[in-house]
């Protein structure tokens, strides 16, 4: 098979850019805010979601979507204003999409994230270009770890889920990578090698 028969999917933060740091930020500045608790194991249990599914988890079955929704995009609005000044591309990143395009493969991107943040984050790295799809919080329905996101990645990009590779940072991306029946490598950017077990490969820093 040639390369251009497979997929190389990555997700967002955590893979092409060490955005932790900013999201949980953003994430705390909203939580104070609102009034509720946001703590590290709380972000760490919950990166690699979708933001209104977090707001709902830190505030419960009351209020509306309508203003859960709201919040989301509030945090969003706080994490678009900090980002553009913090943002480097993970080591290697360049390189290896240099690598991967010269060699002929796909690529894409499978986020929970905005669309907002993803062009922000793909403009910002000046690597927008190298992908043949991108995928966002938006195209979707059901956000990780349900499969949604990497299969529309690999339809997108015309290549059969089983010829797609997906670097993941988070336990919700490989198990959605896994439910599309597709191989994943998973980075120790943002969890710890135990919680990332599920994966094909682990890589560390």
């Amino acid at each position: 098979m040639r390369s251009r028969d497979y997929c190389i999917i990555f997700d967002m933060d955590g893979v092409l850019a060490d955005t932790g740091p900013i999201h949980f930020e953003s994430w705390v500045k909203l939580a104070e805010e609102i009034g509720v608790n946001f703590t590290r194991e709380t972000f760490e249990q919950t990166f690699g979601q979708t933001s209104p599914e977090i707001v709902r988890k830190l505030v419960g079955p009351e209020p509306s979507q309508d203003q859960v929704e709201k919040w989301a995009n509030l945090k969003e609005k706080y994490y678009r204003q900090m980002v553009a000044d913090k943002l480097e591309p993970l080591p290697g990143v360049l390189d290896l999409l240099k690598i991967l395009k010269k060699e002929g493969f796909k690529m894409a991107v499978g986020s929970s994230g905005p669309p907002e943040n993803v062009d922000l984050l793909l403009k910002t790295l000046n690597i927008k270009s190298f992908f043949d799809a991108i995928i966002t919080a938006e195209d979707v329905e059901r956000g990780k770890p349900e499969p949604d996101v990497f299969l529309i990645a690999a339809r997108q990009s015309s290549v059969k889920p089983q010829n797609c590779l997906v670097i993941e940072d988070a336990p919700v991306g490989i198990q959605a990578a896994k439910n599309a029946g597709m191989k994943c490598i998973s980075l120790t950017t943002t969890h710890k090698k135990d919680e990332l077990i599920e994966a094909d490969l682990i890589l560390e820093d």
